[in-house]
């Protein structure tokens, strides 16, 4: 008689903890044995432990299906979304990361990267470095001026086959220094060949091993 009490008081104390959420399904016989319970929500049922039920209001255990819906509510507040500056594709980030003086916000660092580019017009204006800008005294779109005279391929190995991958160097590393002798146009393997410093730059079309 003691243990069927006790089954049916424990029974009535996982209802009155959990507000109606849980029933017990099986035998109660021990604070840490397991216990089948059934999820009234969600209608599932799950193991858990008496021990959960010891703690007054304190119910620390719940059915997966709970637990699932609670970590998507969690995430949705923590989280904003968001519209990419560039392609427009819908994306999530953390509030805390909310972070841009420009207010622009991008999907990924491609779409960034591509929206610093000067034919992206003047929408992305405010992201490009200084040295990208026609409105500072004498500094003038090199990237343009570049294209607009030479060649559109690499003046090293002529690769043309996409003028997008096509970047423009300072011959004498001073980006400030935008003079169209001072520019030159490379694929950026031979870019970064001379930026790596293991190899010169000889008449504008040859490189040599340093």
């Amino acid at each position: 008689m003691g243990v069927r009490i006790k089954q049916e008081e424990f029974a009535k104390k996982v209802e009155i903890l959990s507000k109606g959420k849980f029933s017990l399904k099986s035998e109660y016989t021990g604070r840490y044995d397991p216990i089948l319970l059934h999820c009234n929500i969600h209608n599932i049922d799950f193991y858990g432990k008496g021990d959960w039920f010891a703690h007054g209001e304190d119910i620390r255990g719940n059915c997966p299906k709970c637990i699932e819906e609670y970590k998507l509510a969690k995430k949705q507040n923590n989280y904003v979304e968001l519209t990419c500056a560039y392609c427009g594709k819908k994306f999530t980030r953390l509030k805390s990361r909310l972070v841009s003086k420009s207010g622009l916000y991008f999907c990924c660092r491609e779409c960034k990267d591509l929206a610093q580019r000067i034919e992206s017009g003047d929408n992305f204006k405010v992201i490009r470095p200084n040295h990208y800008s026609q409105d500072i005294g004498s500094i003038y779109n090199y990237r343009k001026l570049a294209f607009s005279k030479y060649p559109k391929e690499c003046a090293i190995c002529h690769f043309s086959e996409d003028t997008d991958l096509l970047e423009v160097h300072h011959i004498d590393e001073n980006r400030q220094n935008n003079n169209l002798d001072n520019l030159i146009i490379l694929c950026p393997l031979c870019h970064k060949k001379i930026t790596s410093q293991k190899y010169k730059l000889i008449n504008r079309n040859t490189l040599i091993k340093i």
